[in-house]
């Protein structure tokens, strides 16, 4: 459903873009604005760790483009590049805004509107060194997959056990030799050696010369 953006109508259009970037239990709140702009009871932190963000990539009908954000680092305490190797980046959750400012740069919870939202699927550390001016410089870039790719990358179907059968259709017992089953070894194609049953065990299926004894004890009568 299309969404009537009201301040783009304007002459001069001031915005701001708002991120939501979840590492492991922590989520910080980054924005390129040159202050700090509050939205929904948090504090989106000017500028500081956010260089950048790839281009998005808009179709009429819905797709799935990735998108990567460049950070120099992660508010913390400690080392940057220390806080994003030692932390679960993998699998948090990014949610990007673009808020659109008033005349005097404050912001309207109505006027923000959400651009994407999707995972973190990857990540990767560049470090450039000056060495004349000695400087050390490191930039952290994450790459976000979008809801639509992970609703096409969902597990279709179920596997072959008890907990999964009980779970779409409780009370079924379909597959409750399962676990009993899977560490048998079944022999497929292996000649059949014979034992005390029919036919005995000599030579042949028989158990004597040919396979007369297998009909030892039987009456035919042909009229």
């Amino acid at each position: 459903m299309a969404t009537t953006i009201t301040p783009v109508t304007l002459p001069n259009i001031k915005h701001a873009m708002l991120i939501d970037l979840q590492l492991d239990s922590n989520v910080y709140y980054i924005s390129n604005a040159w202050k700090t702009i509050t939205y929904g009871g948090n504090d989106y932190t000017e500028l500081g760790a956010f260089l950048g963000v790839s281009e998005f990539q808009e179709d009429i009908k819905t797709t799935n483009g990735d998108i990567t954000i460049s950070l120099s680092g992660i508010p913390s305490e400690g080392d940057y590049v220390s806080e994003v190797l030692n932390t679960k980046i993998k699998g948090g959750e990014v949610t990007i805004y673009r808020g659109f400012l008033n005349d005097d740069y404050s912001l309207d919870s109505g006027n923000v509107f959400q651009r994407f939202k999707g995972i973190i699927t990857n990540f990767s550390i560049e470090e450039d060194v000056d060495v004349i001016e000695g400087k050390n410089t490191n930039r952290v870039s994450v790459t976000c997959a979008s809801i639509n790719t992970i609703l096409e990358n969902k597990i279709a179907g179920q596997r072959t056990s008890p907990t999964d059968r009980l779970k779409f259709y409780p009370g079924d017992t379909t597959f409750y030799r399962i676990p009993e089953l899977q560490n048998v070894a079944f022999d497929f194609g292996r000649e059949y050696t014979g034992g005390s049953g029919y036919g005995g065990g000599g030579p042949g299926r028989g158990g004597g010369p040919g396979r007369g004894d297998m009909f030892s004890g039987i009456n035919v009568n042909l009229r």
